[in-house]
C-alpha cells in the first residue's frame, strides 16, 4: 500500500485544505493597494464562490507562501467550512454515488471508498472516510489535485 502524506494526518485544517484543493477549491489575489491592504486573497469553492477572504498588507508580501498558507489555514478553521473530517454526513458526501463502506474494525474505524482496495483507518469514522476517498480519487482526472 502506497503511504501518503494525508494517511496519518489528523482532523483539522491541513487535512480539510487537502480535501478542499482535491475539490477544486482555489485561491486568487486581488490587488488593492488601499487602505493599507495590497491584496485581497479570495478562497473559491469548486463552485467558483468566495469561501473565504483574507486581506494581504505590506507586511504580508516578506512572505507571501506564509501569508496564502495563513489564508487556507483561516479559510479551512472558518465555521461556514466543511467539516469532511469530523461529520459524517459531510464525509459520505464526498462520496456520493461511489460504493462505499465504514464501520467499526478492532478499537477504530474502517471505510472503503469505490473498493476495498481504497480503505483506510482512523480513530473516528468520518476520518476514515476522508482517508479512504483520497485514496479513491488520488490518481482520478476528475479531481483536481
Amino acid at each position: 500500500m502506497t503511504d501518503y502524506p494525508w494517511s496519518t494526518l489528523p482532523a483539522g485544517p491541513t487535512l480539510r485544505r487537502i480535501v478542499a484543493e482535491r475539490l477544486g477549491w482555489h485561491i486568487r489575489k486581488i490587488w488593492v493597494g488601499s487602505g493599507g491592504v495590497e491584496y485581497d486573497l479570495f478562497v473559491y469553492d469548486h463552485d467558483d464562490r468566495i469561501a473565504f477572504h483574507y486581506a494581504l498588507t505590506k507586511d504580508h508580501l516578506a512572505d507571501e507562501q506564509a501569508a496564502v498558507d495563513q489564508a487556507w489555514h483561516e479559510a479551512m478553521e472558518d465555521e461556514d467550512c466543511p467539516r469532511w473530517d469530523e461529520d459524517l454526513a459531510e464525509a459520505l458526501d464526498l462520496a456520493y454515488g461511489m460504493d462505499r463502506s465504514v464501520g467499526p474494525e478492532d478499537s477504530m474505524f474502517r471505510a472503503w471508498v469505490r473498493s476495498d482496495e481504497f480503505s483506510a483507518t482512523a480513530a473516528t469514522e468520518p476520518l476514515a472516510v476522508v482517508r479512504a476517498w483520497l485514496r479513491a480519487t488520488d490518481d482520478d482526472p476528475a479531481f483536481f489535485h
